[in-house]
């Protein structure tokens, strides 16, 4: 039966490509497919349906099985000898933009529908969209959570306007970010929210002048805010406890008064991160007591231990969590990530994001042209248009 099963998977692809002579071809190590618009329609739309109704009548209700699936979409990397723990990556202070102003458990069951998602994997390749409907969220911080049941996948966004951000818009995803004030490029899409940052000290006048003084402006609306990158990491926003505490109370508290969501400072996953977090909980209750979410960097190559990283920040900071750049990363000196571990490590990480209550938005590194020094398996942006990777990614269900 299985066999058959393939051989019928088999001949619809192998039509599906038949059918359109112009498809990309994608060589051994070259990531050079393109996104192609097939107007959510074809060949692909067919062939959505056709697999559909072939695995119609093999899809279960979950409740109608004794056996459960992992929601590892590989092998487990739990193998790994790369720690993260001793991260000491040495990125440029900010990420670059073109443009002036843009400067708990780890298993569970992935509810998959197979044919859906073996399209969307298909869209991904070919360039299609599982959903063609253009989506428009919008955010409520009156709710407690920003994104509420919106898609969590974000844009870690340093592009400003030398890469068209629609090209990346889709149902799945519902905000970006900049490290920065502004979004570096005007106007914002209607169908995203943008989350500015308050960088680092350095940028405290910027940001006032953009955010805490014009806080209702349209670009704002999403009355979203994230706070200082990588406070304890030297070139990056390195700072004491006290000076974050007075930065926030001077720059980001006053926009609790026009219903903004706040999101934390966020550290590296070296061990000194986790010891800043505390001690700046610590230092000022009155600025803790506002943040609605903790965020968290992770650059490694174990799964496992990225998952239980993020599961012991919710645990230990008991708020809900933002993890607003991560990568397949050795920073300590070991191997890095093969081009086929990256890719799996970004599936499963996606998909185990969605399946998590607790973790409230999600923005892989990266989507721009220049990686710095992340390993570059890990780009999601080919000649400035969404990758194979991208497509895979934001076609999962």
């Amino acid at each position: 039966m299985k066999s058959n099963l393939l051989f019928i998977l088999h001949t619809l692809a192998l039509s599906a490509l038949v059918a359109d002579a112009s498809f990309s071809r994608r060589r051994p190590h070259d990531n050079i497919v393109h996104r192609r618009d097939f107007g959510g329609g074809g060949i692909l739309h067919d062939f959505e349906n056709d697999v559909s109704s072939l695995f119609g009548g093999f899809t279960q209700d979950p409740g109608a099985s004794s056996t459960s699936s992992s929601t590892s979409l590989s092998p487990s990397s739990s193998s790994s000898s790369a720690s993260a723990s001793t991260n000491t990556r040495t990125r440029a202070a900010e990420v670059s933009s073109s443009t002036p102003d843009a400067s708990s458990s780890a298993s569970s069951s992935t509810g998959f529908n197979l044919g859906h998602g073996l399209s969307s994997w298909l869209n991904g390749i070919f360039g299609g969209q599982s959903n063609p409907t253009t989506v428009t969220y919008m955010t409520n911080p009156r709710d407690g959570r920003l994104l509420g049941g919106k898609p969590k996948m974000g844009l870690a966004w340093p592009n400003g306007g030398s890469m068209n951000i629609t090209r990346f818009l889709n149902s799945k995803i519902s905000w970006f970010y900049s490290w920065d004030s502004v979004p570096g490029f005007s106007p914002v899409p209607d169908n995203v929210t943008f989350c500015p940052m308050l960088w680092g000290s350095s940028k405290a006048g910027k940001f006032k002048r953009h955010v805490t003084d014009n806080p209702e402006s349209h670009t704002n609306s999403g009355k979203c805010v994230m706070a200082m990158n990588e406070v304890n990491q030297q070139g990056q926003a390195k700072m004491s406890e006290g000076t974050a505490c007075s930065l926030m109370r001077e720059y980001i508290l006053p926009l609790k008064d026009h219903d903004y969501y706040v999101v934390s400072p966020v550290t590296t996953n070296a061990p000194s991160g986790k010891k800043w977090m505390q001690n700046f909980r610590e230092s000022c209750s009155d600025v803790w007591d506002n943040i609605n979410a903790v965020a968290v960097h992770f650059y490694g190559t174990n799964t496992t231990e990225f998952k239980d990283y993020v599961v012991d920040w919710h645990q230990t900071f008991n708020k809900p969590v933002w993890v607003t750049e991560y990568a397949c990363q050795n920073f300590n000196g070991g191997d890095q990530c093969s081009d086929s571990k990256v890719f799996n490590f970004h599936m499963e990480m996606s998909v185990w994001f969605d399946e998590q209550d607790f973790v409230e938005a999600y923005a892989p590194f990266g989507v721009m042209q220049n990686m710095q020094d992340v390993n570059t398996a890990n780009q999601l942006v080919e000649n400035g248009n969404p990758n194979l990777m991208f497509n895979t990614l934001s076609g999962l269900p």
